[in-house]
This record gives structure tokens, C-alpha cells and sequence, in this order.
């Protein structure tokens, strides 16, 4: 059976602490889990964490000391990809992630150390250049890669309630801003009012006595499809704005804790959410009765994200230097029917033949093969040749059908044209059949352009 690439997210919750870190980083496992083996590491986890984990990956409990470190540590062969959220992780323990082989990820949204990791993720920011970095390391940032859980990218039939609102704002609100919210909202006459909690609210019979509904320890679909009903929310800048505004709602958002205040800024920039500043120091919300805020797009989201990881994950291997086992996915791949019919060669060929075209190869002057692997698992074919004396090469690629449709091929074709680039080529070319509409899709799509026609095929070229 195929190995698939290891993912270990590391990120403490509790309700003492909250659970935003936990709650984003099991959002991020949900996106890759068809693709990944996702592995969560937590200190002692609640009922509460247990119940989420249940359905997105295997969950595994470190000590509450500071021994959960190192404990984290022992886990780690270097063959997987690490993911750290939480504000605790020190340069010297990034290091001692790398130094044991694996790729590291760090979601961070303080930027307040030097970050050696592989990948930085902030959703909340534009400027990337705010973070002391290596020079190998990727800083994505912006709502594009906003860590959202599945729920939120669904559409729901329900129609908003007219006059509704929905107060959340965090886990634990240890200065009950929740109930002054409420307060706040009543006495502009607002009636239909639901607060949402988390199970580290200590001011629960407080907030009783405003008349309201209250829910707790809501599910993601839960929390979504309140989101949905609701026409209103006031809330934290935080990644609960973010899934109030995937179901379409008039934020209404502010900050209370210095962490928040960079993506409340981001998002008042944006012109995204009504903007309420300090939550300490607010006096009263001014009601809008009409929602001219611009519109955020998170269709794109999961695809952004899963490129990133695409992008560690991926192994490449010469068809020279491919083991047994390898080079019987890629034979096997190859032969398949929905592979065949768009090459020039249609006949399926025994695994023999395959053997003596890669032994060819040793002593060839003007092909290379590659084969991209994410654990064992083969996932595409990339090769160039020599076409005519000019700096000019041509390409072809395949992908296993089961990777179809992921964004695969964008990242496959962007490792391969810096290795083109490195080999002073100037024009990369290639011939699609006249009918292969999903090949001529991606050529465009990955900036070829289209030079001519024939009976056959698309010629298409592009210019590095």
C-alpha cells in the first residue's frame, strides 16, 4: 500500500487558552486531508477538540508541562511537513524542526521573530515584507488563504431572518465585551439578538438576564448555519469575521487584544466590515440600514492552500534514477486509457519495453524525463526534448487521472520551468490534439500561447 505524505500540525487549545489556534490549524487539516495523512499533536485535549478532530484526522495528546516540546520532537523522522500555530515557538525551536529534515510551516499573524520555516501564513496581512525571514522562505498572506473550515465554503438554503443578529466574540472574553455588545444593541431597540459562547465563558448567568438566546460549543456546520440565517454580526477581528462574511452577513467587527488589531485594520481597509475600533472603549454601535460593504471571495481558498503544500510536498526523480517500484506507477499511469488517447503513441506497451526506454535514456543527448512523487504516490510526468537549433525545447506532461482538477499541474510546471530557465532555454513548446479541450485549457491558463494549427494539433509556445 502507498504511503502518503505525512502532515503534523501542532497547536495548544483549552478553555483557559481558547481555541482559535486549534480550530484554524484542524481547518487546514481538513482542506489537505484527501491528499495528505493529517496528524494533529495538542496538549490534553477537551471533549470539545475531540469531537472536531473526529471527522478530519487522528489526534494525539502531549503533556500540559513544558515537556510537550520535546515530546513533540520525538515524533519527527524528518520525512514530514510540520505545521506550528501558536505564538510560543521560538526561533531555536523552528530550528530544531529543520534540523531534523522536515519542511516547517508557521501560521503566525504577530510577526514578532525571525522566522526560519519553509512557509508563513497570515491572512490578515498585505505587506509581507513585516516579517524577518530567510531568504528561501514564502510568506503568503491576504484572505486568499484564509484558514476557514469546510463548512463555510458551503452555500446554504436558508433566508436570512430580517432583524436578526448574532453576537460572538471568542472562547474565553474574559472582559464579557459579549455582554456589552448586546447591551449596546438593545438599547438601539435591536430585539432579535443570539449570543454564541465558547465553553471558557465565565459570565454566563450575567448574560442571562438580557433575554437573549444563547448557544455554545457549536459544530462548524452549526456556527455556519447560523452564520446564514443571520443578517447581522458583531464580532472580534478575527477568523470568525472571515467565516461571517463567507455566509454573507453585515459585519459589524473590532478588536480587544493586540493580535487582532492588524486584521481589523486589514479588514477596515478593504471596506469589508463596519468598523467599531477598540471594543473596551466602545460607547454605542451606530446601525446601518443598508450594507454597502464590498464583497469577499473565498472560492479560491482551497486551491491556494493546497499549492503550498503541493509545492513541499513533491518529490522529483529522474526516470534514470526511479526505483522498481516507481517506475511501475509511472508504466502503469502511462498505459492507462485516459492517458493513451491523447498521445502520439496509443498502443499500450509492456512493462519490458518501459525498462529498455528508461535504460535509452542513460545515453540520451536531447531527453529528460521526470516523474513527480507526494509520498509514494505517483502524480505526474514531466519531460523535455530538443525540437529545432534554436534555444527551444519541447514539453509534454501527464498527471495520474486521480489527480486531475487539483491545481497539480501548475505547480509541476512551475518547478520544471525554473529547471528549464537554469539550462539557458528561452522558449518551451508543445502540440495539443485539436480535441483535447482540458489540455488546451491548462496551456492557456499557465500563459502559453497558441502560434498555430494543423490537422492534428495546437502548437503552442511560451516565452521564459
Amino acid at each position: 500500500m502507498l504511503t502518503k505524505q505525512k502532515i503534523y500540525f501542532r497547536a495548544d487549545a483549552g478553555a483557559d487558552i481558547g481555541y482559535g489556534h486549534f480550530i484554524r490549524s484542524l481547518a487546514l487539516a481538513d482542506m489537505l486531508k484527501s491528499d495528505f495523512e493529517c496528524v494533529m499533536f495538542t496538549q490534553e485535549p477537551t471533549p470539545y477538540q475531540i469531537s472536531e478532530a473526529e471527522n478530519v484526522c487522528q489526534l494525539v495528546s502531549l503533556p500540559v508541562d513544558e515537556s510537550r516540546f520535546d515530546k513533540f520532537l520525538t515524533y519527527l523522522t524528518g520525512n514530514e511537513i510540520v505545521v506550528l500555530d501558536n505564538y510560543f515557538y521560538t526561533t531555536e525551536y523552528q530550528r530544531q524542526i529543520k534540523d531534523k529534515g522536515c519542511k516547517l510551516v508557521c501560521i503566525d499573524d504577530i510577526h514578532d521573530k525571525h522566522f526560519v520555516a519553509d512557509v508563513v501564513i497570515n491572512h490578515s496581512l498585505v505587506d509581507e515584507s513585516v516579517y524577518d525571514v530567510e531568504p528561501y522562505t514564502k510568506v503568503c498572506t491576504t484572505p486568499k488563504y484564509a484558514l476557514l473550515r469546510p463548512a463555510f465554503f458551503e452555500d446554504y438554503p436558508i433566508k436570512k431572518v430580517p432583524g436578526s443578529w448574532i453576537v460572538t466574540i471568542g472562547g474565553l472574553d474574559e472582559p464579557n465585551v459579549t455582554e456589552k455588545m448586546v447591551r449596546l444593541l438593545q438599547a438601539q431597540g435591536i430585539s432579535y439578538i443570539v449570543a454564541i459562547v465558547g465553553d471558557g465563558y465565565r459570565h454566563l448567568e450575567s448574560l442571562k438576564m438580557c433575554g437573549i438566546k444563547i448557544l455554545s460549543r457549536l459544530s462548524a456546520n452549526n456556527m455556519a448555519s447560523a452564520f446564514a440565517q443571520a443578517e447581522n454580526v458583531v464580532c472580534c477581528a478575527s477568523t470568525v469575521c472571515y467565516e461571517a462574511l463567507s455566509q454573507g452577513c453585515h459585519v459589524y467587527a473590532g478588536w480587544y487584544v493586540d493580535n487582532q488589531e492588524e486584521i481589523y485594520n486589514r479588514l477596515v481597509q478593504s471596506n469589508c466590515i463596519e468598523p467599531l475600533g477598540n471594543l473596551l472603549l466602545l460607547r454605542s454601535i451606530e446601525i446601518k440600514q443598508t450594507n454597502a460593504l464590498a464583497k469577499m471571495d473565498f472560492n479560491r481558498v482551497r486551491p491556494h492552500i493546497r499549492s503550498i503544500f503541493y509545492r513541499l510536498a513533491l518529490r522529483v526523480v529522474n526516470y534514470v534514477d526511479l526505483t522498481q517500484a516507481e517506475s511501475w506507477q509511472v508504466w502503469a499511469t502511462r498505459n492507462l486509457p485516459e492517458i493513451r488517447q491523447w498521445m502520439v503513441n496509443k498502443n499500450t506497451f509492456s512493462y519490458e519495453d518501459h525498462c529498455l526506454f528508461i535504460e535509452s535514456l542513460k545515453t540520451s543527448k536531447d531527453k529528460l524525463y521526470y516523474a513527480f512523487f507526494i509520498g509514494d504516490e505517483f502524480v505526474g510526468s514531466y519531460d523535455i526534448k530538443d525540437r529545432i537549433p534554436r534555444m527551444i525545447v519541447e514539453c509534454g506532461l501527464f498527471l495520474h487521472p486521480s489527480w486531475w482538477k487539483r491545481g497539480l499541474g501548475h505547480v509541476i510546471e512551475e518547478k520544471m520551468e525554473q529547471l528549464v530557465k537554469s539550462m539557458s532555454i528561452a522558449i518551451i513548446a508543445s502540440d495539443v490534439y485539436l480535441d483535447n479541450e482540458q489540455s488546451r485549457k491548462y496551456f492557456i491558463r499557465n500563459n502559453f500561447e497558441e502560434i498555430s494549427r494543423d490537422e492534428k494539433f495546437i502548437h503552442f509556445e511560451k516565452t521564459l
